[in-house]
């Protein structure tokens, strides 16, 4: 591994040597308004002939450059969402080899931002140093859904074993939303923002050093549209579905001068109902065994209800920004099953039957603030901003009960059990950055802290069937007091040469963790100080595409429910234990991207390589005869290593497609198997989009996924595929769009997974009530910019994964 890094550092030094022969081209776009740099603003250089030469994106302080080959004469055009397009002539010579644009000012587009018909035919992936970018305009099928719908679409993500979002395998992400944390982590984080909000959404593979080190996937941040007009603007939305998921968001927007104003809001019930099929067969003693098949239906539902109100205020050099956000959250989740259990001891079997009913309610109510500040320094690109946010979780509580019934409906087994909890978090930042060189370089440098608090206990009942009733047991009574504090410094060198660029990094983070509770046994407390780097190369090569290669090292530090010492009951058979002594999971992620475009199509290839040490898992194990137990623990070290490719062709007016597909070898070298044991799979998934664009302001979009079968440490998910179709019909001047999708178009998509672990064995069929048809419909007034958004792969396709 370290000889292909060698190489790829060789290549881009050698590349170096070749673009002596260059001329560079730096310029800045900048805000009309308070003339703040405004991005992304997208850079495009063509030849007299009218070939694309180059293309840049501006950065955060609206910098871009750009390399040519040649002298000559060049167009330099500049666009942006939401604003009217601009060019500059230039005129390259061996005497003019650095050119210095002069600030190119964007006016407002007042027609642009209505719909975004020009937008649909923008690349829908676009590529930057450290990840990419999924532009949310123009996909149809995900309407009246969450921007959880929209991250399905890159390539490598699918649905693991728990039902959550997973990248390349790893489902640890961290999501911001423009640029600030969100209260919540990976699927639960994008599924509280509503996909109509959302502009793009920035996935970032390999993390730099100015970003925490939390969260081995990486990093996803949604961009949500913006007013950039004076005035008032907005948008209204509303989705219902053929499984009763029904939603309802506005977002307005009040801009004057230096002041803005936002508002927005959401109520919904997003509804998921699956057929649900197990089979397992269970050891827990040396001559007891238990088999049960277990069918029937499973269900789940999220309310949310939120407000959030913000102000931006522009006072000379420093914007001053300040908000608050109230959200009201319940998920439940149930299914009512049918149980029939033959268990043996010895040389004799009992054959039992029952039906049973579960359910999870989980409730809270969160409160959040956030204050911010960016001033900018007379020097361009130099600035000093800072930010802090506190969000407190009140009335949080999870409740859960089984029961079990005979043929003749009387209640034989069951539990109820409650869990209440407190939870406050507070985080904030402090950022410098000091160019030099002209600002084609800077350094960065800053300060990170972070706290989070969780007061909580649990008790739980059991159904006595001597007494027919509920009755406490208070020998597993369980209270529990956890907190982690992280303290981080890092810093950063970044510049360009000609066609070169590139970013080093280096954090340093202190995490003191600290778990208290009655039950002994799971108190601890430890401090531990890791260092996290971080590299970033890239090299144009003009009208040839360009070259990234990106290193970073990160961490996946545990979350409490991972570590919470109690047992709790999905359903009677299915018992779940958190783990209060797992480690942190580190990796080494690794990844080179050749992009290019050329006229209306593009292409990209990225390979990686990723290592994990310490991976952190669910496992299942044999808990007493037909139950089981699961619990989290480090199963050992995995590696991944594939490719991804991905193109966008447009072979008719009309007519645009994408195809994307990823295969890559996976592999865990297992420390919990007795024998050491590796799991090995050769993960795979394709993906071709269809899109077909009418003169009626008419769009047509047919999808089809295949998701290939994957491994874990005790099993395997097998592979299936899909198809959605989705029409979008636009009216009254854009600023109404009606949309009407169906997903699994053909009722292919089944879950099916295998493990097998100490006495236990499982097999699990999921499959969800298909096809699901939604109408949504969105409506714009005044200036604000309405699009749609991108669908769902397979994300929430089944419903009772965690079983």
């Amino acid at each position: 591994m370290y000889n292909c890094i060698t190489i790829v550092f060789i290549c881009l030094l050698f590349s170096i040597r070749l673009s002596a022969q260059t001329w560079s081209i730096v310029g800045r776009v900048p805000h009309t308004a308070a003339s703040m740099p405004h991005t992304p603003a997208r850079i495009t250089l063509r030849s007299s002939d009218s070939a694309i030469v180059a293309r840049a994106a501006t950065d955060a302080q609206g910098m871009f450059s750009l390399t040519a080959g040649a002298s000559g004469r060049y167009t330099l055009a500049v666009s942006s969402p939401g604003y009217a397009g601009a060019a500059l002539e230039l005129e390259l010579t061996d005497a003019r080899r650095a050119v210095i644009c002069p600030d190119i000012v964007l006016a407002p587009a007042e027609t642009e931002l209505r719909q975004v018909e020009i937008v649909a035919r923008r690349r829908q992936t676009t590529h930057r140093l450290d990840g990419r970018v999924i532009e949310a305009s123009g996909i149809v099928s995900a309407a009246g859904g969450t921007a959880a719908d929209i991250l399905a679409q890159t390539p490598s993500v699918q649905t693991d074993v728990n039902g959550e979002i997973s990248f390349r395998g790893l489902s640890g992400f961290k999501v911001y939303i423009d640029g600030k944390p969100s209260s919540l982590t990976g699927t639960a984080a994008l599924e509280q923002i509503p996909a109509g909000r959302v502009e793009s959404m920035e996935i970032v593979t390999t993390p730099s050093a100015r970003n925490e080190a939390d969260g081995i996937a990486g990093i996803v941040n949604v961009n949500t549209k913006r007013q950039r007009l004076d005035g008032w603007s907005g948008t209204l939305n509303a989705a219902g579905s053929s499984a009763a998921s029904r939603s309802f968001d506005f977002h307005s927007s009040l801009k004057r001068g230096g002041f803005g104003w936002t508002t927005s809001g959401e109520a919904s019930r997003r509804h998921l109902k699956s057929d649900f099929e197990q089979h397992k067969l269970t050891a827990a003693a040396a001559d007891t065994a238990a088999s049960t098949d277990i069918a029937g239906t499973r269900e789940s539902y999220v309310d949310l209800y939120s407000l959030r109100s913000g102000v931006e205020l522009q006072r000379g050099q420093t914007l001053w920004t300040l908000a608050a956000e109230a959200r009201y959250r319940v998920r439940n989740r149930g299914g009512a099953l049918h149980y029939d259990d033959a268990r043996t001891s010895g040389n004799e079997t009992v054959n039992l039957a029952f039906d049973g009913r579960d359910f999870v309610n989980l409730h809270d109510m969160t409160y959040r603030g956030e204050l911010g500040f960016d001033h900018r320094f007379d020097r361009e690109g130099h600035k000093l901003a800072g930010s802090f946010l506190a969000f407190r979780e009140a009335d949080a509580m999870e409740y859960f009960y089984t029961d079990l019934f005979d043929a003749d409906g009387r209640r034989t087994q069951g539990h109820r059990a409650w869990e209440y909890e407190y939870r406050f978090t507070a985080q904030g930042n402090l950022d410098y950055v000091l160019p030099f060189r002209n600002a084609r370089g800077k350094f960065e440098a800053g300060y990170y802290f972070f706290t989070y608090t969780e007061d909580g206990d649990y008790k739980i009942d059991f159904f006595n069937p001597a007494s027919g009733a509920f009755e406490r047991r208070d020998d597993l009574y369980t209270s529990y007091l956890f907190r982690r504090d992280i303290h981080a410094l890092y810093s950063m060198l970044s510049g360009e040469r000609a066609s070169f660029s590139y970013r080093l990094g280096l954090r340093g983070e202190f995490v003191h963790r600290l778990l208290e509770s009655n039950r002994e046994w799971a108190e601890h407390v430890s401090d531990k100080f890791d260092l996290f780097p971080s590299v970033h190369l890239a090299q144009e090569f003009g009208r040839a595409g360009a070259l990234t290669f990106g290193y970073s090292r990160r961490i996946t530090q545990p979350q409490l429910f991972y570590m919470e010492p109690y047992t709790v009951y999905v359903d009677y058979y299915t018992a779940q234990c958190g783990n209060p002594k797992i480690l942190p999971e580190y990796t080494n992620s690794f990844e080179l991207t050749y992009a290019l475009d050329f006229g209306d199509h593009s292409a990209s290839a990225s390979a990686f390589h990723r290592t994990r040490r310490d991976k952190i898992e669910r496992l299942r194990v044999a808990y007493r005869p037909g139950v089981t137990l699961d619990s989290m623990a480090n199963v050992g070290n995995d590696y991944s290593s594939g490719l991804e490719l991905a193109a966008s062709f447009r072979p008719a007016k009309v007519w645009t497609f994408d195809l994307n597909g990823s295969i890559y070898r996976y592999a865990v070298k297992n420390s919990y198997q007795p024998n050491g044991e590796s799991a090995k799979s050769l993960n795979r998934q394709f993906a071709l989009n269809n899109n077909f664009d009418l003169p009626t302001n008419t769009r047509i979009r047919l999808e089809s996924r295949y998701v290939g079968p994957s491994a874990s440490t005790q099993g395997r998910t097998e592979d299936f595929f899909y198809f959605n179709l989705s029409l979008r019909q636009q009216l009254f001047d854009r600023r109404l769009s009606a949309t009407l999708s169906l997903r699994d178009l053909l009722s292919t998509a089944k879950y099916v997974n295998t493990q097998s672990g100490a006495g236990v064995f499982s097999k699990t069929v999921i499959h969800p009530r298909s096809p699901l048809v939604t109408l949504a419909i969105s409506y714009s007034f005044n200036n604000f910019k309405s699009q749609k958004r991108p669908d769902d792969a397979s994300r929430d396709l089944f419903e009772g994964v965690n079983r």
